[in-house]
């Protein structure tokens, strides 16, 4: 099938893949995984960054677009285009300030790089360690390739604060008011919680077993603009056509936790308008179009949990700091030598 072939490949986004022939019968050896070349994609005073740490970067947001845009094209291009050069551009940054720094004989202690981890788990997976690692091996990164990454970053913070830290500290009130401002940053995003309605099309019609993925999701399309202009309600086109467990309901789900939910399904539901009809949404089953009707953060931490005060005062001072940090990395980068290769 095309559609899905289209699909893996761009799973497997920016990687050089040798690809592996597929057993021929049921009775056949099963094929060897995929395998990703892992090269050089850019080099900053001599250090190089692989392209398997771009593509680690990447995967989450390239997984995001092809459920956004299946049939890729311009949109998806131009998206993933400008996705590509900040991942790439944060990563010479960071090779930028290590080289500077190098020799100092600065160590991070193995916690701060776990708390880092468990942080991002904790953000863009949902909570989920599994989908982290399942991350890493569609980017073609080992765990311990990517916890160093994770050290190279944790570090270049500490030398960012050490650089900055004569600053005047935040006062009391600067602390209340950044805390107040984004307190839900640093909220358990796990439990957030959504309420949507949904259309589930199969990628195969039941009723059909000749209907292609192309015509499922041409179907999905049309649907979702039928809806959109007001030629069927959301509710009698659930009733009808979806194919899952709500469809009775005119595809009403209840309030479910972000941590229940498909780690790229969720980032983009969070992320939708109130009442927007948005769709098809492709997954490797089948097409989704949603209308989310309420979303409810969770409850924030005060100001005295554990760890919270530190973090609100880091974040002051990087905000005070950010133009002359600017300026100091603009230094590095004239006079430093880059390469790059993707």
């Amino acid at each position: 099938m095309k559609f899905l072939s289209r699909f893996i490949v761009m799973s497997l986004a920016l990687g050089a893949v040798l690809p592996v022939q597929a057993a021929k019968d049921s009775n056949a050896a099963k094929p060897k995984p995929t395998r990703i070349v892992n090269r050089v994609a850019a080099v900053v005073n001599g250090r190089p960054i692989t392209s398997s740490e771009v593509r680690a970067r990447l995967q989450p947001y390239v997984n995001e677009l092809l459920m956004l845009y299946p049939q890729q094209g311009g949109r998806f291009n131009g998206e993933l285009i400008k996705a590509k050069k900040a991942v790439l551009d944060e990563l010479i940054e960071r090779e930028l300030v290590l080289s500077d720094f190098e020799g100092k004989g600065m160590q991070m202690p193995a916690s701060a790089i776990d708390d880092e981890i468990n942080r991002r788990i904790l953000t863009h997976f949902n909570g989920k360690r599994e989908a982290l690692l399942d991350n890493l091996r569609k980017s073609g990164m080992t765990y311990s390739e990517y916890r160093d990454s994770v050290r190279k970053e944790v570090t270049v913070g500490a030398m960012r604060n050490m650089r900055y830290d004569r600053d005047i500290p935040p006062t009391p009130d600067e602390i209340r008011a950044e805390y107040q401002a984004t307190k839900y940053d640093y909220r358990d995003m796990t439990k957030d919680s959504v309420r949507y309605k949904k259309i589930f099309i199969p990628m195969g019609a039941s009723d059909d077993p000749n209907a292609t993925p192309e015509e499922q999701f041409q179907f999905a399309q049309e649907l979702t603009e039928s809806i959109i202009k007001g030629e069927i309600s959301f509710e009698d086109a659930a009733v009808q056509w979806s194919r899952d467990e709500f469809a009775p309901e005119g595809g009403q789900w209840p309030f479910r936790k972000r941590s229940d939910l498909d780690v790229q399904f969720a980032n983009i539901v969070f992320a939708l308008p109130k009442n927007k009809v948005t769709g098809p949404l492709a997954s490797p089953y089948g097409f989704t179009i949603v209308c989310v009707q309420e979303t409810k953060r969770a409850t924030p931490p005060s100001l005295n949990a554990p760890g919270i005060k530190a973090r609100v005062d880091d974040s002051v001072r990087r905000k005070k700091s950010e133009e002359r940090y600017r300026e100091w990395i603009g230094r590095l980068r004239k006079k430093a030598v880059i390469r790059i290769y993707i």
